[in-house]
């Protein structure tokens, strides 16, 4: 199994999501995409190296520099050369962070009046906050200006929501507090969330975390241990987040 991360064109975050890829151990190879070919070309008829089973990985940033709403211009080119239809073909499987989620939410893939709009009260928001995982609360930082997540009625059947904001001092009005969602089509496992579990791979990562400097070997036993945002993409890659 191996996994493929989106590079190019305003996406800041590429960097990041493959040192997480490495760091999970869940791949034989993390390999990039790099999105100035993949926008000119037509997925339906050129062949890729995928198997069965690989993930691509869409990470944060500012694709397309966010004009016309975050992730819209990323997802109709995608959609527009059949990416989509090629991940359902193959069984592949999406993550999507932020703006990656962003343009999973535009795409359409999570229902069609499921959509991420302005954070209210507006602004951008850039901070670390609590959040209610499947398991325990964990704490990972957030990095955006249109994450209030919104849908009619209820989720379309097959989406569920794995990831809620769990701090009282931190609200961008999503709907039930909403902060990711995970959604199994075929062959495919299909997840997006706000927050960046990318950054949080050692608990030295989390600006809160007490480790001074006259304490060494604790700072030393920190880096060794694993960091929240790190268990959590290897459970979802694991397919252990079900």
């Amino acid at each position: 199994m191996n996994a493929y991360v989106l590079k190019g064109w305003g996406i800041e975050c590429d960097e990041e999501m493959k040192r997480a890829a490495i760091a999970s151990g869940c791949f034989g190879e993390v390999r990039e995409l790099v999105l100035p070919k993949i926008s000119t070309e037509n997925w339906a008829s050129i062949a890729w190296p995928f198997e069965k089973g690989d993930w691509v990985l869409l990470p944060g940033g500012f694709s397309f520099s966010d004009h016309f709403g975050s992730g819209k211009l990323l997802a109709l080119c995608l959609r527009d050369r059949g990416f989509f239809e090629k991940v359902n073909e193959l069984g592949l499987n999406l993550l999507g962070i932020c703006n990656g989620f962003q343009v999973l939410t535009e795409s359409g893939i999570f229902g069609a009046s499921t959509r991420l709009l302005a954070n209210a009260p507006g602004g951008f928001r850039n901070r670390w906050i609590t959040l209610k995982a499947p398991d325990k609360n964990i704490r990972l930082p957030v990095r955006h200006g249109e994450g209030r997540l919104v849908w009619d009625n209820d989720l379309p059947v097959g989406v569920k929501a794995f990831l809620h904001y769990a701090d009282e001092d931190f609200r961008n009005g999503s709907r039930e507090l909403v902060a990711g969602l995970i959604s199994q089509q075929g062959k495919s496992l299909i997840c997006g969330m706000m927050p960046h579990p990318e950054i949080a791979l050692s608990p030295l990562d989390d600006p809160d975390t007490f480790a001074t400097d006259y304490f060494e070997q604790h700072r030393q036993g920190l880096w060794q241990e694993e960091g929240a945002g790190l268990a959590l993409l290897r459970k979802i890659f694991n397919k252990e987040i079900l």
